[in-house]
């Protein structure tokens, strides 16, 4: 394949609507270029007719992301849009669902991040993007391109999907009843059904499936592990299990559960900004570069996206740092120094956290979480405790008369701390500290050995110098609302984790180019 052919466009690079193109042109789309070899990897060679040219579409999908494009007119653009023939050049016609294709052989060949990379690279090269030594890390929640349904639709419909395949193996006839049962997606039954009606339509449904996992056994191997059988048999197991011989309903339905089997990975997760009801979807983890100085009133950020990471809906913040650092290595490119601060939230910090940190050599910005509190009563980050004496003194200033230190195989070293009965029963604080089903009729506290580490940064979030400090990290909360509001990252635009993480990495390199755009357009504003 040879390089694109650019024509001239006769248009006013400088103008702000058209930057972008023209910062894709001169910057973007060479250092794409020169990650052609590594493009056109994914394709057989001498096979078929000549593919479009894959350098050509990853452009086309990072402006398509910047657009907010479905891909017929996206592949519509690219022929009649003076903007897009100036970023790209002489495009020949391609179908719309070329970049179909595309976007699969990008994930199933682990090439999410080219897009990315070349950005980030183009970046660096023109000066724009310099050393990362500083970063802030948040997470913002991503929405399945899937119906809610309820546990009933989706055993009803794993069964559909799994029938539907199992059909062509002896014909339809060879699954009856079962095909025709489940055949209609929303019977009019199980709308007027009443709860108990449900219940044994769920517990029929069960049965079915059991039988017809036994079937599809008897067809061998490469039958039994196809996809639609595999996930008809996680989904089993998931909702129900055996009691008396027969397939019963479970109580709840197992941790991470297929929430609708067109996209398995989707998973549920509640977040309490969100109310009860939470989500379908996934989590991204997005990590930004933090300026120097901070910005004046409207100036654009010089701000860059160099990691976003998708991960299941169910996974915590907690232990996300490194994994989410290690993306950002993998964009920044070989040779670029670790940052050296990393600015994030409470969910992020815990006494493994801040070691880890200091000894992968970055410290990790952030307040440390508050530990449980019953109402009013002081909680143990109200005590001073001192772990090498064995001491600590209640906020009323009595010291401990007793400390057992227990060594747990599960939960680690923990100290377990009294205080005297009779201090506790004088002390004007009592109604505070000691809770009224305390039986002992004293206080005692209970703290992890790294309960020091956490109570040092729980004193240090009380200085002013850290509250100024921490405000580089609340940008971030800026970063997610232009990624959702822009691109429309909110909603996935793919089913499955790996397209949706190919969305995200091609949100993050279209966010980072209409930045450049617009930085670069109010530079020379101001030295006009």
């Amino acid at each position: 394949m040879s390089s694109m052919n650019l024509i001239s466009v006769k248009v006013d690079d400088a103008a702000p609507a058209v930057r972008p193109f023209a910062i894709m042109r001169d910057r973007v789309l060479p250092s794409m270029e020169r990650r052609r070899k590594e493009v056109e990897a994914m394709y057989a060679p001498l096979m078929g007719r000549p593919e479009t040219d894959p350098v050509m579409l990853l452009g086309v999908t990072v402006l398509q992301i910047m657009a907010r494009l479905p891909d017929r007119a996206c592949a519509e653009a690219c022929l009649y849009d003076a903007r897009w023939r100036l970023a790209l050049g002489d495009v020949p016609t391609f179908h719309p669902t070329t970049l179909v294709h595309f976007r699969n052989r990008l994930a199933e060949n682990g090439k999410a991040r080219l897009a990315l990379e070349a950005c980030l690279e183009s970046m660096r090269d023109a000066g724009y993007l310099k050393s990362c030594k500083a970063v802030r890390i948040d997470s913002t929640h991503l929405l399945a391109r899937i119906a809610d349904m309820s546990r009933l639709e989706c055993v009803r419909e794993t069964l559909r999907l799994a029938l539907e395949f199992l059909a062509q193996f002896g014909g339809a006839a060879v699954w009856e009843p079962w095909s025709g049962r489940y055949a209609d997606r929303n019977p009019e039954e199980l709308r007027k059904a009443s709860p108990a009606g449900l219940a044994a339509r769920m517990d029929a449904a069960g049965a079915d499936m059991r039988d017809v996992l036994a079937k599809a056994d008897t067809f061998g191997d490469a039958v039994s592990a196809a996809s639609p059988v595999a996930l008809l048999r996680r989904v089993f197991g998931e909702q129900f299990e055996i009691r008396d011989g027969a397939p019963a309903q479970k109580r709840a339905a197992d941790a991470g559960a297929v929430v609708n089997p067109h996209d398995p990975e989707a998973q549920w997760s509640t977040k309490r900004t969100l109310g009860k009801d939470g989500w379908h979807g996934y989590k991204a983890q997005v990590c930004e570069s933090v300026e120097d100085a901070a910005c004046a009133k409207g100036e654009p950020t010089r701000a860059v996206v160099t990691a976003i990471l998708v991960q299941p809906a169910t996974g915590s913040d907690h232990g996300s740092v490194p994994v989410t650092l290690a993306e950002h290595a993998a964009a920044a490119g070989p040779g670029r120094p670790p940052p050296d601060e990393v600015f994030v939230d409470a969910g992020y910090v815990s006494a493994p956290a801040l070691l880890r940190a200091q000894a992968d050599g970055y410290e990790l910005v952030g307040p440390a979480p508050t530990p449980p509190h019953g109402g009013d009563r002081f909680g143990t980050d109200s005590f001073r405790v001192d772990l090498p004496g064995r001491t600590a003194v209640c906020p009323a200033g009595n010291s401990s008369s007793e400390c057992d230190r227990i060594d747990d195989a599960k939960y680690g070293v923990r100290y377990y701390f009294v205080w005297p009965a009779k201090i506790c029963a004088a002390c004007p604080s009592r109604e505070r500290c000691v809770s009224k089903k305390n039986k002992l009729a004293r206080r005692t506290i209970e703290v992890t050995g790294n309960h020091m580490t956490l109570q040092e940064r729980r004193d240090l979030c009380k200085t002013p110098e850290y509250r100024s400090r921490m405000l580089k990290r609340s940008a971030v909360e800026g970063t997610h609302s232009e990624l959702v509001r822009g691109y429309g990252l909110r909603r996935c635009r793919y089913k499955g984790r790996s397209k949706t993480g190919l969305q995200a990495q091609f949100t993050a390199a279209a966010c980072n180019l209409r930045r450049w755009a617009r930085r670069l357009c109010w530079e020379e504003r101001k030295m006009a």
